[in-house]
């Protein structure tokens, strides 16, 4: 394996040739155990549908093959359009981060393919920001990070949201958004901006609270959008939100609380999706029930239940199975505050 060029491959088999586009990536992962940053290449074969795409790890300085070429799915398929420099990406449960493309022919395909945008919602705006994710998503553009942050002009009883979008032609998708309120501000991205999100800043307030992530696989899948506007539209605040991209250790430990409750097959499927790519925190507030209030608007957590019993709800519209359910909403009042605390404090402050 080495920094090839992106050319095309194919391979012959007994029944057919199939052929792949590959590209290459620098990539690092942190090994919590022995406290080492380590370097690979990895390398990712697309090919057609429905054939899966496959990937291959190369240990750089060790100079020996990490991971054979295979199809290694972390609950869904890796794609091409998610290892954008900055990027992380979930492999046999471990995280990578893409610090830089492997060749030229994959950096000239992400040039053009995976721009970096920008985008300031500002509170007049707020109430819609569930409409302009949803645009974005239609549009092709993933959310890269986004967080919630104060704007001195509401006295914080309105939070602006920052948000970094990536996928092809963003600037142009995200002004066009831009161009119908002049509380949507779109730029590069800069020093100014990458601050805001370095910062542990929050706009949590762990007071009469609850918490809603919305999963993995709906913010792959564009539901986000669908999500925040049905929160907005219910009455509920959102008070704070913030991207994670979580560790397995990190999802383990939040649910912990479930292992004695859930079959291990399903806790452990659970964890693995948790962990699988970016998901979006919310705290919510609405009053003394807010809680109980969340968990009516989100439905059962078994997805046929909430169909035939609470069609209207989160679940029931947009979730495919138990894991794959769209959101975690608080159980226990009580665990609303503690919730918040580890998204928003805890979190941050290890450097999550």
């Amino acid at each position: 394996l080495g920094f090839g060029s992106g050319a095309r491959l194919s391979q012959v088999s007994h029944a057919a040739m199939v052929d792949a586009d590959k590209y290459n990536f620098q990539c690092e992962h942190y090994d919590e155990q022995s406290q080492m940053t380590k370097e690979f290449l990895l390398t990712l074969y697309v090919k057609p549908p429905p054939s899966p795409n496959e990937l291959s790890l190369y240990d750089i300085k060790n100079r020996r093959v990490f991971l054979k070429k295979g199809v290694y799915d972390q609950d869904g398929p890796i794609n091409l359009e998610d290892l954008y420099v900055d990027g992380t990406v979930t492999i046999c449960a471990r995280k990578f981060k893409i610090t830089a493309y492997g060749d030229a022919a994959t950096r000239d395909h992400f040039l053009v393919n995976a721009e970096q945008v920008y985008v300031n919602v500002g509170p007049e705006a707020f109430q819609e920001l569930g409409s302009i994710m949803t645009v974005a998503a239609d549009m092709n553009l993933s959310v890269k990070r986004l967080k919630t942050v104060r704007d001195l002009t509401q006295a914080g009883k309105v939070p602006a949201v920052a948000m970094e979008l990536v996928g092809a032609s963003a600037m142009n998708v995200m002004q066009e958004v831009a161009s119908r309120s002049s509380s949507i501000r779109v730029s590069a991205m800069s020093a100014s901006a990458e601050k805001i999100f370095e910062s542990q800043e929050t706009t949590a307030k762990y007071d009469r609270c609850s918490v809603c992530i919305v999963r993995p696989h709906a913010v792959r899948e564009g539901h986000t959008g669908s999500v925040i506007g049905a929160l907005l539209g219910a009455g509920l605040e959102i008070s704070a939100m913030q991207s994670f991209s979580l560790t397995r250790n990190q999802a383990e430990s939040f649910y912990e609380v479930y292992k004695t409750v859930l079959p291990s097959a399903q806790y452990s499927a659970m964890i693995s999706e948790l962990a699988s790519g970016v998901c979006i925190v919310l705290e919510v507030r609405g009053g003394e029930d807010v809680v109980l209030n969340l968990r009516e608007l989100c439905g059962p957590y078994d997805v046929e239940i909430a169909r035939h019993l609470r069609p209207d709800t989160i679940r029931a519209q947009l979730g495919r199975d138990n894991v794959h359910n769209v959101v975690h909403c608080t159980d226990l009042p009580e665990d609303g505050i503690l919730e918040s605390q580890y998204f928003f404090s805890i979190l941050p402050a290890a450097g999550a």
